[in-house]
């Protein structure tokens, strides 16, 4: 197991753009368990870590324009 002073730098990742609804719940769960820092997940799936996470002290984190950073202002404003 992490030391928890240690799992507090570590953000729990999943930026694959085929993960499923049940990948980030797991995902949660084991940032949950292992006391991370966050879970950094694709905007699509903030709401949902946030209510998986809702009562837990692991934050949400997302990423944009994932991986090259060329998404258009524009469709990041829309998808919010």
């Amino acid at each position: 197991m992490i030391k928890n002073d240690m799992a507090k730098m570590i953000d729990h990742t999943l930026l694959k753009s085929e993960a499923a609804e049940e990948a980030v719940k797991r995902l949660c769960q084991e940032a949950a368990d292992y006391n991370f820092a966050s879970v950094c997940i694709n905007p699509s799936y903030v709401k949902l870590a946030a209510q998986e996470l809702s009562d837990i002290d692991v934050d949400v984190c997302a990423v944009i324009g994932f991986p090259l950073g060329a998404t258009a202002l524009e469709l990041v404003l829309v998808s919010r």
